[in-house]
């Protein structure tokens, strides 16, 4: 295909003009047919590659993503585009999953979505193996390098995939790779030496960053500020606990600044409506950990403001790169307190869980499966929370969901899936014990209460199964308001509520167990020293006196890198202090 066809085929499907950074050149390659590795900056366009890749070939491209959200999002995406594309994942039910493979082995997608943890399903392989499978297609590709910052065991699937489909092209797209995970990519992948890297540069001139150092109690306040110095703009504000990002909303709440948080103990109903919410512009502000982000595909956010440091220079650019996608000026706002140095050990000692304990958890799994099955299943049902009760010593859950990788990666437990049920509750008083319970001054949870008698007295007297998200809707309010109330009135043992059930099933792969786990701890080791350096030069970014923009992307190997100009450092000498750190956020000029 010619550049002048390609051009043709982009305008036709897309409606653009030109190329990005980077597309053509990738482009080439693949419809030259060699594998390729194409390293693009957040908003780069990196899955238009692979999409007009399908196009322009014969048979089916298979995407490879780690996140439901962003597969659901493309689909509908490209839906509207009359290109035909579908997604296979824990979502849809077992007669949808049925439904879409007929239709796949009917030849009826240009595009199949799914996790890499659909390469377990022997049926869905087997169906693949009687179509044309042409491109695959392993987007965040950072996620199957162990040296990089989200990976992920069943990525690892992906190459034994390949072979068994019989060896189709393969792309690898991500924005955020260090020339040690470049390689580590490749090597995962098993494409030799013969492939071809496409790099269109880190840099986003249209990001201004800044770094402010506050003590906790000073950050939220700023943040405040920092925010409704930025008008009616989205954002997103990255927190590193569960509990500080329900503390941060409050407070945007209370200054009329449309808000809502967004973490890994909300059920994944809730964290879509989170998600929807903030693209269609109901929510301006969504306060998350990282477990926020990956594929939003929001042009328009103006900020992404740091309540504490990331881990990695890696992590902390593609949150930060989630500014600014439509190429307008947005702001990239760092708070740093030296306390925060602590909360990143922490995580990083639960990322990198002893030798003692992984093979503690591997014979609580067995006693799992005796007890649960009576030696009749290999498979396991179980909460991290009762896992972490069988534990001798005192484990953060974060070390549970590593261990279970490490196992997984090791070959000695399968993940097979997540269960989840809906929340109940049940009033052990009336409506009116109910209401007097309540302070006068809470006029919301009042109001939520009297909607909640109005619309659903029986089921909360009788005893009821919920949806959160749902009820929400109905009741035409945000559901924090409605968990706020029934959290409150559970303290106060006015109702009975149970939070809906997250639970983790695996498959112990070797029922004959023999001596001691054969696993390399002392790749572990050296796993865990790397962390201790990437949070060191995560410490030196904040602690960075020359331009900001220009040491991130030395750290990803462009040696070339010029000033940016637009930093809180850069512009230090022009711009008079303020108690903000160097650059007045606050005034939206500076950013409008």
């Amino acid at each position: 295909m010619t550049k002048t066809q390609l051009k043709e085929l982009l305008h036709k499907h897309f409606g653009f003009q030109e190329f990005r950074s980077g597309q053509e050149q990738a482009l080439e390659s693949l419809l030259a047919g060699k594998d390729t590795i194409a390293i693009l900056p957040t908003g780069g366009g990196k899955s238009l590659i692979y999409q007009l890749s399908a196009l322009a070939m014969e048979g089916i491209t298979i995407v490879i993503s780690p996140l439901i959200a962003l597969m659901k999002d493309q689909v509908d995406s490209l839906d509207k585009l009359n290109i035909p594309a579908t997604f296979i994942n824990s979502s849809i039910s077992l007669e949808e999953t049925d439904k879409r493979l007929v239709e796949i082995a009917a030849n009826k997608y240009k595009l199949v979505y799914i996790a890499p943890e659909r390469f377990y399903n022997q049926r869905f392989m087997a169906i693949l193996k009687e179509v044309q499978v042409s491109l695959f297609a392993v987007d965040e590709a950072h996620c199957i390098s162990q040296w990089g910052h989200d990976f992920r065991p069943s990525y690892l699937r992906v190459k034994d995939a390949v072979k068994f489909l019989g060896n189709p092209l393969v792309v690898a797209l991500t924005a955020t790779a260090t020339p040690e995970v470049r390689e580590d990519i490749a090597k995962q992948l098993d494409l030799g030496d013969d492939y071809t890297l496409v790099m269109s540069g880190f840099a986003r001139p249209n990001l201004h960053f800044a770094v402010i150092e506050a003590s906790d109690w000073q950050k939220g306040d700023m943040i405040v500020d920092a925010i409704k110095g930025v008008g009616d703009s989205s954002g997103i504000v990255y927190v590193g606990t569960r509990s500080k990002a329900e503390d941060i909303v409050e407070k945007l709440l209370a200054e009329d600044i449309q808000a809502a948080s967004y973490h890994a103990g909300m059920d994944s109903d809730s964290r879509n409506w989170v998600q929807d919410s903030f693209i269609n512009d109901q929510v301006k502000v969504v306060v998350a950990t990282n477990a926020f982000g990956l594929g939003i595909d929001k042009k328009n956010v103006r900020f992404v403001v740091h309540h504490d440091i990331p881990g990695t220079i890696e992590a902390y650019y593609q949150e930060a790169g989630r500014a600014g996608r439509d190429g307008e000026p947005s702001f990239c706002l760092l708070f740093y307190s030296p306390k925060d140095r602590f909360l990143r050990e922490f995580f990083i000692k639960g990322d990198n869980p002893t030798p003692n304990i992984i093979a503690e958890i591997y014979d609580v799994l067995w006693d799992y499966m005796n007890e649960q099955n009576e030696g009749n299943s290999n498979k396991v049902l179980f909460t991290y929370s009762d896992l972490v009760s069988r534990l001798s010593e005192t484990t953060p859950e974060m070390a549970i969901g590593t261990s279970l990788k490490i196992l997984e990666k090791e070959g000695y437990v399968r993940r097979s899936s997540d269960k989840h049920s809906q929340a109940f509750l049940k009033a052990n008083v009336g409506f009116e014990e109910l209401k007097e319970a309540l302070s006068s001054r809470a006029k919301k949870q009042r109001e939520v209460l009297g909607l909640l008698e109005d619309k659903f007295s029986k089921e909360v007297i009788g005893g009821w199964q919920f949806n959160a998200d749902e009820v929400a809707d109905i009741l035409e309010i945000k559901k924090d308001s409605l968990i706020r109330l029934i959290k409150n009135l559970a303290e106060q043992k006015l109702v009975s509520y149970k939070p809906p059930f997250r639970g983790t099933e695996v498959e112990i792969l070797n029922k004959e167990r023999h001596g001691e786990l054969d696993i390399d701890f002392s790749k572990l080791k050296d796993k865990l020293m790397r962390a201790y350096e990437k949070l060191d030069q995560m410490e030196q970014y904040v602690y960075q006196t020359l331009c900001r923009q220009k040491y991130i992307l030395k750290y990803f190997g462009d040696k070339e890198a010029g000033d940016c100009g637009k930093c809180d450092n850069c512009l230090r000498g022009e711009r008079s202090r303020n108690k903000l750190g160097g650059v007045d956020f606050r005034k939206k000029e500076y950013l409008i």
